[in-house]
């Protein structure tokens, strides 16, 4: 499939899930045979090449800024890819973050734009939307800008908040703020982490977030501790370490994503893990 859309997955403060949540539904997308690419554009120091045991000496976002800096980022788009399988690759993030100001002003937008004439792409972004005119380093843009260029640049936002009181009043709040930052692009919302000891139904959160944001859909994923912790250790995408009940639900946002698309039967019934690599995918 030549060319694709740009999903944007934001969450407030808290740690909601967002790494978690863009990981899982680039690996989903791949899965459905769709050419994906997932972008790690948090500005506060990205986690998605730890969280899928990436072995990256050169973060492929600076790498991706300098050429686009210079004209080069078009012709030379794979050599800031690691390849995680056949159809998914990434574009690692900051490797610490103070780095954040060698990502000047459009060269995010312009990686996302050419990741988009190349497949799906799905952004990891960071939490705040505070406009910071970031006036200590000159004509540089604010630490925050990545976060809004990449929710300004999206054909899709997908806001994730956590099930309890406390994510949930965060997310009411992320919801007001996200009004004036992404303009007219569909707006689905995932509550994380929903379990039946907090003593509300699904009716119930749907209500609320009714009541801040109109969205496109509303999503319920269950609190699944134990598959994430399993992907964590091995270093592998939630469609890899097996059947769960977290992967269903993420499988089930994505039908409504990519409407028309299906998964792909893995090969005897299981998922053949690769190697990362600073390079293309290897098969062990």
């Amino acid at each position: 499939m030549a060319g694709g859309r740009v999903i944007a997955v934001w969450g407030p403060g808290g740690a909601p899930g967002r790494t978690t949540l863009a990981t899982g539904l680039a690996a989903e997308l791949a899965r459905r045979r769709l050419r994906t690419l997932l972008v790690d554009a948090d500005p506060y120091g990205g986690a998605v090449a730890q969280q899928l045991g990436v072995l990256d000496e050169v973060s492929g976002l600076l790498a991706a800024a300098r050429l686009a800096a210079s004209g080069q980022l078009g012709e030379r788009f794979a050599t800031v890819q690691r390849g995680i399988d056949g159809h998914l690759s990434v574009i690692t993030g900051l490797p610490r973050p103070d780095r954040w100001t060698e990502i000047r002003a459009g060269a995010l937008e312009h990686t996302l734009e050419t990741a988009r004439e190349h497949g799906q792409v799905v952004v990891d972004t960071g939490f705040s939307l505070e406009d910071d005119p970031g006036s200590d380093f000159g004509s540089r843009p604010g630490r925050n800008q990545m976060t809004l260029a990449a929710l300004e640049v999206a054909d899709e936002v997908v806001v994730v908040g956590n099930a309890d009181p406390v994510g949930l009043s965060r997310l009411a709040r992320g919801l007001v703020d996200l009004r004036d930052v992404i303009g007219v692009a569909p707006l689905r919302v995932v509550v994380n982490r929903m379990r039946p000891t907090l003593g509300w139904s699904e009716k119930d959160i749907a209500g609320m977030v009714e009541g801040f944001a109109r969205v496109s859909g509303l999503h319920f994923l269950p609190d699944d501790r134990a598959t994430v912790d399993r992907a964590l250790v091995a270093g592998r995408t939630l469609t890899e370490v097996g059947d769960s009940p977290l992967a269903r639900g993420i499988a089930g946002l994505v039908d409504e994503l990519a409407p028309g698309t299906a998964a792909a039967p893995a090969a005897g019934g299981r998922v053949r893990l690769r190697q990362r690599t600073a390079g293309r995918a290897r098969p062990r």
